[in-house]
């Protein structure tokens, strides 16, 4: 049982790990995506207290604190503080799009280190995959581009219907 290479080495581990070490959203981010979509689903004008938004997704408040304050830095979300403070959208949600929230609360998408500081690979000068790297690189965040949270609600509202109810309700 298992996979092996040519050299005989097991490999039926490795393809898993790689799976899940590759090009994988952070817990901030997938937070980030699950607040935003959350303050997206709310009436026009209703300000989203965050401990609203922790309970609902079984987040702890401090750390949502922190993924909302980001996004308000990156002008994804406004904050409003005071009793009747909370969060709203700062842009329309077909103006936000998944590089929008990877980007404000993991930093630019890069796949290896010269794609963000080219000065710090000593193989700069004899590389054989930069540029692939770089097409590579281009290609997803055309796709991360391409999808908006009003994509994304879209989405929700066609294919789980039961999802949404449920954020329905617990928006009453």
């Amino acid at each position: 049982a298992g996979s092996y290479n040519q050299s005989g080495l097991n490999l039926s581990g490795l393809a898993q790990t790689w799976r899940v070490m590759m090009l994988r959203l952070s817990r901030e981010t997938d937070y980030s995506l699950l607040a935003i979509m959350y303050i997206a689903a709310q009436p026009e004008g209703r300000l989203t207290d965050r401990r609203e938004i922790a309970a609902h997704y079984n987040i702890p408040p401090e750390f949502l604190g922190k993924v909302l304050q980001k996004l308000s830095r990156h002008g994804l979300v406004r904050s409003v503080r005071g009793m009747k403070g909370g969060y709203a959208l700062a842009k329309r949600p077909d103006q936000i799009t998944l590089t929008d929230v990877v980007e404000a609360v993991d930093g630019p998408i890069i796949l290896v280190d010269c794609q963000c500081d080219a000065k710090s690979c000593k193989q700069e000068e004899v590389c054989t995959v930069q540029s692939t790297l770089a097409g590579v690189r281009q290609e997803i965040r055309g796709v991360l581009d391409g999808v908006s949270i009003h994509d994304m609600r879209r989405r929700l509202e066609s294919e789980d219907a039961p999802r949404l109810i449920s954020l329905g309700a617990a928006l009453r």
